[in-house]
């Protein structure tokens, strides 16, 4: 929403705050580094901090909500892809939208339960322990 930013690689996913830029590779693939770059450093070098995948599946893994949903009907948990998470991810890319029209802060409306992670360590082909 801006390019007053500390640095940019698109096309990527990228967060520009305050306290310096989140980048992570291309969505489609969900796979690469995670790279985060700090106010101080040169921003047209390439000097980030790389920040650790830390779970397996860094493959094309678009069916992964899917099975989530059905591991979770079958454990008896909650589904980590909810309706009410998508209903709160629509109102904060909404209220990105507003703010930039508007040029004013952008209250979200919505709240939803941060769902749990998937869990440290699974073995590839499992999405609970």
């Amino acid at each position: 929403m801006s390019f007053d930013v500390w640095r940019h690689n698109l096309p990527r996913i990228e967060i520009y705050g305050t306290d310096g830029t989140l980048s992570v590779s291309d969505p489609n693939t969900f796979d690469g580094p995670v790279n985060l770059y700090k106010p101080g450093t040169d921003p047209k070098s390439a000097q980030c901090e790389e920040m650790p995948l830390t779970h397996i599946y860094p493959e094309n893994s678009r069916g992964m909500g899917v099975a989530d949903m059905a591991y979770a009907i079958h454990g008896k948990r909650k589904h980590r892809a909810s309706g009410e998470l998508a209903h709160h991810v629509l109102d904060a890319m909404l209220a990105f939208e507003d703010s930039s029209k508007s040029g004013k802060h952008i209250s979200l409306t919505s709240t939803t339960e941060r769902p749990d992670m998937l869990p440290l360590g699974l073995a590839n082909g499992t999405l609970d322990e």
